[in-house]
């Protein structure tokens, strides 16, 4: 179990410290406010150095940025009860001067860095992914178990859709039964950045080359004046080698759903798909835990309304934009 879900350090986190969340990979490389107030952090601390290494972590500072804890247990509830309780123990130490409300001020940020800043498309779609791991039941399926500490717990993402993806996805003159295909740019990001098992780590992505078969279908299932209603099906296959029973890692999986389009408004309101193949073999940060052979693996996609700030976080593959939107 992650740490994180443990009652009292939610308690600690949210009643005695202010929580903050950030990619490590983005921080240690920006050059702008954010960053340099980032590796002052970090400089304290053992993951000090190169900013081309890791720097993840568990981190517990003051405002002004004086390290009081760090830490990169975060499977064990006790090591991260202990980090919390000893870092307060520190800050209630400090002259009061630094510890009251208002006891330093924030100056103004900046321009943050636009090579490592990423937000959601504007007039596009964000889409929630969650992914777990599952097994054989009989005749049906159930959640997954794994030796790994947390690997049983789902995986998290989002996927990103441009305004333009959106337009191509929607006929001028939409009939009933009317089939066409979902434009490739967004079933091949689809496939080759989101059907992933990113359950026990960050995963790797799959190359171009790996994407053996993408096809997936709209058919218009529902028309009114005010919306399209589309059910939406199809196979991917994805391997690291053309003779797949070769391959050392592959997806084999369909998907079903349904999506629904408001003509008066321009958007999506429902972009619900389902998931659902056999996987095989894992990457380099995937291998603790790795199930042998073919092993059931289901992800869901669910639109996102309006985005809470939780919700814009870039999606894992964003990290290289251009590669990401298939602009490599």
């Amino acid at each position: 179990m992650s740490a994180f879900a443990d009652v009292e350090v939610i308690r600690l986190a949210t009643r005695e410290l202010i929580p903050v969340c950030a990619d490590d990979w983005y921080q240690r490389r920006r050059r702008d406010a954010e960053g340099a107030f980032f590796k002052k952090i970090y400089e304290q601390s053992p993951r000090r150095g190169a900013p081309t290494s890791t720097k993840q972590g568990i981190y517990l500072f003051t405002a002004d940025g004086e390290l009081l804890g760090f830490n990169n247990a975060g499977n064990s509830v006790e090591a991260v009860r202990g980090l919390i309780g000893n870092a307060l123990k520190k800050f209630k130490a400090l002259p009061e001067a630094r510890r009251k409300p208002g006891g330093m001020i924030v100056e103004d940020f900046g321009k943050p860095d636009p090579q490592y800043s990423r937000s959601p498309p504007v007039g596009g779609a964000v889409v929630q992914v969650f992914s777990r791991i599952l097994e054989r039941d009989g005749t049906k399926l159930k959640k997954g178990t794994c030796d790994f500490v947390g690997g049983g717990m789902p995986g998290r993402d989002f996927l990103w859709l441009t305004s333009d993806e959106i337009t191509a996805m929607v006929p001028q003159q939409p009939k009933l039964g009317e089939v066409s295909a979902m434009p490739a740019a967004v079933s091949r990001r689809l496939a080759r950045f989101h059907l992933v098992d990113n359950t026990r780590g960050e995963p790797a992505f799959w190359e171009d080359a790996d994407v053996r078969k993408a096809q997936l279908r709209l058919t218009v299932t529902k028309l009114t004046p005010e919306t399209i209603e589309w059910s939406c099906s199809g196979e991917v296959l994805l391997a690291t080698s053309a003779d797949v029973t070769q391959a050392d890692r592959g997806f084999e999986v369909r998907l079903s759903g349904t999506l629904r389009y408001r003509r008066e408004k321009k958007v999506f309101d429902q972009w619900e798909l389902t998931a659902l193949g056999e996987h095989w073999g894992s990457s380099t940060y995937t291998k603790e835990g790795e199930r042998p052979g073919r092993t059931w693996l289901g992800l869901t996609f669910q639109l996102v309304g309006t985005p809470t700030p939780a919700q814009t976080v870039p999606p894992q593959a964003a990290r290289d934009f251009n590669r990401y939107f298939g602009r490599d």
